[in-house]
């Protein structure tokens, strides 16, 4: 749906630790977002990668106190930073990315009040095979933070079934991510350019080399790879060893760098990683904890063979077309690389295969679609026609319950009295889960619509949280008498309704003012929460509607909803159920 939106509204900031962060892994997303009409501003410690940021349009904060390694002292003085800036900034929408800044920002965002705050999982700093005592805390701090936000996107399929066992995904707010890089730069190369960087770097004819990309660290095995080289180069000192990447300080040894300069060559950072990569033979990755590593994304589109380690992240990019090692072992890891490098026929295949895995998953381009239409999904406001959508507040509740008995008379909801109705909005909009949203004109709303992810499980928390004064509404509003069997009624639809999550979210209630109708805000209230339960990662929504209520079954069929069956949901009351 098109539309506009006030400065206000438009805003969205991008959070990171690092600037090299915001530089390589997020920079083609916050491109996207500036082509679409946000104003856009990133996050990060400042670097020396802040400079290309800003000319590639994105307007870059510097968040001085941040660091990638956890530190109390440091943190909270971040914290505090940082909740200035957003005070500051206001923005409409805040994604955060890495584990480090993800947690910071879901905190301090909600508490910082930004409407929306959306989080990219790209890989725990714990795994389930980690011992307990390092589990545990990293765990807790995820499932904090995750009830802070808005949607958590997994870029691993493996993160995202781990978190959902642990109870960490949130349901209907969490869906997979995915990963991926501009494949073209690295499938289109120049083909002379494979000659003219070994040229440049002195290596022979007939040299096979053996490379890697990324983070001069412990945790991204370069140890091992150094310790693998030698053990390779012992025997055959014809293979050369590359390493495209800088050291971190405190993230490796000084000891490890000093044995690395005998058995490889340290490039440092380039910026023609696709032109290096053409240069090499087999690629490396022999990390400890990965998210989805980009960098072995692009050498599968390079069609590079691939040696890696038996890691979540790793496995999701290599699958069956890469060799797996296990982590911290560099004797594998130096059989694999002699395996191999003597073996052309098997580098041809596993080359041709994982260039064929990076084509079919791994395009950029949809990560940069879901990540814009999330945030379009999600954002709380904007203009449409003389009205305007926002989301809904606690202040909206009497009229969003007037509206609804006003215009759906006949419904359940309604039949059970004015307390009772309030009661009932009020929770929707206070539910993390849920999506409100409403139109103002004239001054005052003049339409609200609705929806859940899962029917059951908001029916449970309402119970939970709400039963006892529901209760006592219910017979102030006098909506006592039937009202028992409309609740039973209602619960026994809301069991059989879908979990929620991946399959199935709920479009409960779309209502416009009598004299506001014939403006397409109807399509625009129910198109809005459908969007956000989409980008919440359902599948499908459906809604009940009357089955004579022709004009919002025309509504319906319009956005893309097909009868599924008809029900009586309630007794004498026939019903569709059309499902999008």
């Amino acid at each position: 749906m098109a539309h506009t939106m006030t400065p206000a509204d438009r805003r969205v900031v991008h959070l990171a630790t690092s600037d090299l962060t915001v530089r390589f892994l997020l920079l083609p997303q916050l491109r996207r977002l500036l082509e679409d009409g946000w104003d856009v501003a990133a996050v990060s410690a400042p670097g020396p990668w802040t400079d290309e940021v800003e000319a590639a349009g994105i307007r870059h904060i510097a968040w001085p106190n941040a660091t990638r390694a956890w530190d109390p002292a440091a943190d909270l003085r971040a914290a505090r930073e940082l909740g200035a800036i957003l005070r500051r900034e206001r923005p409409a929408v805040l994604h955060c990315h890495s584990p480090k800044a993800g947690v910071l920002g879901r905190l301090v965002g909600r508490r910082a009040g930004v409407p929306v705050v959306v989080n990219t999982v790209h890989g725990f700093y714990a795994s389930p095979g980690d011992r307990v005592l390092r589990r545990w805390p990293v765990m807790t701090a995820e499932w904090l933070a995750a009830r802070r936000s808005r949607l958590e996107l997994y870029q691993s399929a493996e993160d995202l079934v781990w978190a959902r066992r642990l109870g960490v995904a949130v349901p209907g707010r969490s869906r997979l991510l995915g990963n991926g890089v501009d494949l073209r730069r690295f499938t289109d190369v120049d083909p002379e350019a494979r000659d003219r960087v070994r040229r440049s770097l002195g290596i022979a004819d007939g040299t096979i080399v053996v490379g890697t990309v990324g983070r001069i660290t412990h945790e991204k095995g370069f140890g091992e790879l150094v310790g693998a080289a030698a053990r390779v180069r012992a025997g055959r000192d014809e293979i050369r060893f590359l390493v495209v990447g800088a050291a971190h300080p405190g993230g490796i040894d000084e000891a490890v760098l000093a044995d690395a300069a005998g058995h490889v060559d340290l490039l440092g950072w380039r910026t023609d990683v696709p032109e290096v990569l053409s240069a090499m033979d087999v690629f490396v990755l022999a990390s400890w904890r990965e998210g989805v590593p980009r960098s072995a994304i692009e050498a599968a589109a390079a069609g590079l063979p691939l040696i890696l380690t038996d890691i979540r992240g790793c496995r999701e990019v290599g699958g069956d077309a890469a060799v797996f090692v296990p982590p911290r072992d560099e004797m594998r890891l130096a059989e694999a690389i002699l395996g191999l490098t003597g073996d052309g026929g098997a580098r041809r295949r596993l080359g041709d295969a994982a260039r064929r895995r990076a084509l079919e998953r791994f395009d950029e381009a949809r990560v940069c679609d879901v990540v814009a239409a999330s945030s379009a999904a999600l954002s709380p406001a904007r203009d449409v026609g003389v009205g305007r959508l926002r989301r809904a507040r606690r202040g909206d509740v009497a009229a969003i319950a007037e509206l609804h008995r006003r215009a759906l008379p006949d419904a359940a909801l309604p039949r059970l009295g004015d307390p009772f109705l309030r009661r009932f909005h009020r929770a929707l909009i206070d539910d993390r889960e849920a999506t409100v949203v409403v139109v103002e004109a004239g001054g005052r709303v003049v339409g609200f619509a609705s929806g859940v992810p899962s029917m059951r499980r908001f029916a449970r928390r309402f119970v939970l949280r709400h039963g006892l004064a529901a209760g006592l509404e219910l017979v102030r509003g006098g909506g006592v008498l039937g009202g028992g069997r409309l609740i039973v009624e209602s619960a026994r639809y809301a069991r059989g309704s879908s979990g929620g999550g991946p399959t199935g979210g709920e479009l409960i209630a779309v209502a416009v003012a009598p004299s506001w109708r014939g403006r397409g805000f109807g399509r625009e209230l129910a198109a809005s929460v459908v969007d956000a339960l989409r980008a919440g990662g359902c599948r499908r929504v459906r809604v009940l509607v009357g089955a004579g209520n022709d004009p919002a079954i025309g509504l319906y069929r319009a956005l893309g909803f097909r009868a599924r069956s008809t029900i009586e949901a309630h007794r004498g009351v026939v019903s569709e159920v059309l499902v999008a």
